[in-house]
């Protein structure tokens, strides 16, 4: 029972850290969707340029959503006409790059993390928009275009079917029901706009409410009852006899593999983040277990749906590439600016260390209720 109490009281505690955060984070999100047009920018990502793809992750924040989502909105601007380039760093934009994320990195792992994710998720869209563009076979992406036409016909009989069959999510009845709404909305009503923010907010807590839940759990259990010792042995933690550079692609590589079998997304992965720190993994492994949301297997089964195996393969090859590159220079380049945290084991106390009366606590207290309010708004919206 004392192990059940702890785990238990970990998860409660957790959850009173990341609450008001995830509460602003969702919130923000969903008044700069209904807010913000995001018709004028999709017409522009059909060429492969710097303001190209610098649009395309401003559009992919603006558009915070999980990862299976992103997928989906990716397809729909590759059907639109985007290049590739621009259709991953939609991705990665949209599933790293948001509020929610950044809140819940700095309240668990501090504001290094917040750099780290910020600075690598810009150097993924960089690294993987060179690689597309020099390794994607023309063949590769005729496949696609051939998959996506094939789909695209399967899913105007259910425009649903697929994603319950392959991801088990509400992602792309979210967005489809949320376009009906913006079409019906009037767009010089404020009421009608807060309105249709709801509705996104009520359906993004919906859709990736039971992956935090998950990677609240799980982390939860690994808190307790996994020893340090065993964290310290995985990554290498104090190994002096290997090369530095061996032990940080070790520590990349650990990231990426745990990321793929762990199937959450998004910000279920930070919580688990934090554990990992905790347990020694190195800065830049974090951020690789973060950035891989997006290959993860339900991700990789999305893709091979959408696109055919051949292309699943390549952009599980390119992302992972591209993670793997982006731990290693934020590794050498926070290094040399001494920006990393001394300490892993001060990135998560456990549970009866850390609560006090603070400002957090104030914060809870305000967006709880807020938040509970508009959950219930944006689902009396959606009927």
């Amino acid at each position: 029972m004392s192990i059940i109490t702890n785990i238990l009281t970990e998860l409660a505690f957790m959850v009173w850290d990341i609450y008001w955060g995830l509460a602003l984070g969702f919130i923000l999100s969903s008044l700069i969707r209904a807010f913000v047009s995001t018709e004028s920018i999709s017409a522009r990502l059909g060429k492969n340029s710097i303001a190209a793809l610098g649009l395309s992750t401003l559009f992919g924040a603006i558009s915070s959503s999980c990862s299976y989502a992103a997928a989906s909105m990716a397809r729909t601007l590759m059907i639109k006409g985007s290049t590739w380039s621009n259709a991953v760093a939609f991705m990665v934009a949209s599933t790293n790059l948001v509020f929610e994320i950044f809140i819940v990195i700095v309240s668990l792992l501090g504001w290094a993390f917040f750099g780290g994710e910020v600075i690598g998720g810009l150097f993924f869209i960089i690294i993987s928009a060179i690689l597309i563009s020099r390794f994607f076979p023309s063949k590769v992406k005729d496949e696609a275009k051939e998959n996506i036409a094939a789909s695209e016909g399967e899913m105007s009989d259910d425009p649903h079917a697929h994603h319950h069959m392959e991801t088990k999510s509400s992602c792309c009845q979210h967005d489809m029901k949320m376009d009906k709404k913006d079409d019906h909305a009037d767009k010089s009503n404020l009421f009608s706009k807060l309105k249709t923010a709801s509705g996104h907010y009520f359906m993004d807590v919906t859709m990736v409410g039971k992956d935090i839940l998950i990677g609240l759990i799980v982390a939860s259990i690994l808190m307790v009852l996994v020893p340090d010792a065993f964290w310290k042995g995985l990554f290498l933690t104090g190994n002096s006899s290997l090369p530095h550079f061996v032990v940080l692609s070790w520590n990349a590589i650990v990231g990426i593999v745990i990321a793929i079998f762990a199937f959450v997304c998004s910000v279920g992965n930070i919580v688990m983040a934090a554990v990992l720190w905790k347990g020694g993994i190195s800065f830049g492994g974090v951020i690789a277990f973060i950035l891989s949301d997006l290959v993860t297997i339900p991700m990789l089964m999305v893709f091979r749906k959408y696109y055919g195996n051949k292309t699943m393969w390549y952009l599980l090859g390119i992302l992972v590439v591209s993670i793997f590159a982006t731990s290693l220079f934020l590794d050498y380049s926070f290094a040399a600016l001494h920006w990393i945290p001394k300490s892993s084991a001060s990135g998560m106390q456990m549970a009866t260390e850390h609560f006090e009366w603070n400002y957090q606590t104030w914060l809870n207290l305000f967006f709880i209720p807020v938040s509970v309010i508009y959950f219930y708004w944006g689902r009396k919206s959606m009927k």
